[in-house]
């Protein structure tokens, strides 16, 4: 998968310290997980996704769970509060991966011809920029800030620090429960209610929540939903006729889903 990832990534780019070594190890791990979703397909792909969470909540012999460990921009300095070498290996590939796969789908868009197109802008971007350099967390936050989407903008800033404070300074894993209903109305559009809650981090986070509509056998992401609050209420009509909702299909998150 190492040789695919170029035809993404372009050439390697360096890190600047220790504190950013995620990024190299996070892109290697997400193209490696890429490649399976080229050679095989997206069933595979998701279950590459679903493993590198149970490896993040894994616990160690002192029943702390790998996530829990620390940022992974603390890089080295987890390795030495551990035990374990391997937590620390875990952490930083599971979970640097893991963010680019929340980035990916954030911006995915299906009603591009590819939609993954503004995701490859901006990874090609970044390597562009940093070519044959070393980069650091916050040149990587720059060009991710200069691709976002409107739906990303949590804070309506053009900023990505509530992503970046929670997912690389920080820690912590959402529980979001997701219940809806759908409704055909007179006029064949579908009326749709539902709520997002959300459990396990504090007051403050903030999540993109991708939301999709299941139409017969097929899959369309509608939209994302901005999760700001512990409760978030949805009720919308839309078009057409839809048989049900449900957000996060393509693990999007790194949290646990119940729906």
């Amino acid at each position: 998968g190492h040789e695919t990832s170029h035809q993404w990534w372009g050439h390697r780019v360096g890190w600047k310290s220790y504190h950013d070594q995620w990024l190299s190890e996070g892109f290697a791990e997400f193209s490696g997980n890429l490649y399976v979703e080229y050679r095989e397909n997206m069933k595979e792909y998701m279950n590459r996704w679903r493993k590198e969470k149970e490896t993040l909540r894994t616990k160690d012999i002192y029943g702390h769970e790998v996530e829990a460990l620390g940022p992974i921009w603390m890089g080295q300095r987890i390795r030495s509060s551990i035990t374990n070498p391997s937590s620390y290996q875990n952490l930083i590939y599971s979970k640097g991966g893991y963010i680019l796969q929340m980035l990916r789908m954030q911006m995915r868009n299906p009603h591009d011809k590819d939609p993954d197109q503004l995701f490859q802008d901006m990874m090609q971007d970044y390597c562009k920029t940093f070519d044959n350099q070393a980069a650091s967390t916050e040149d990587f936050k720059g060009i991710v800030e200069k691709h976002m989407t409107r739906g990303m903008d949590l804070d309506g800033n053009h900023k990505m620090d509530w992503f970046f404070n929670e997912y690389v300074y920080g820690t912590g894993e959402p529980h979001y429960a997701f219940h809806s209903t759908v409704e055909a109305t007179s006029d064949g559009k579908t009326h749709i209610k539902g709520e997002v809650t959300r459990t396990g981090v504090p007051e403050n986070w903030k999540d993109v929540v991708p939301l999709y509509a299941h139409i017969g056998s097929r899959t369309v992401k509608m939209g994302t939903i901005a999760v700001t609050h512990a409760s978030e209420p949805l009720d919308f009509t839309i078009p057409g006729k839809i048989d049900r909702v449900s957000i996060d299909d393509y693990e999007g998150l790194l949290a646990e889903v119940k729906q």
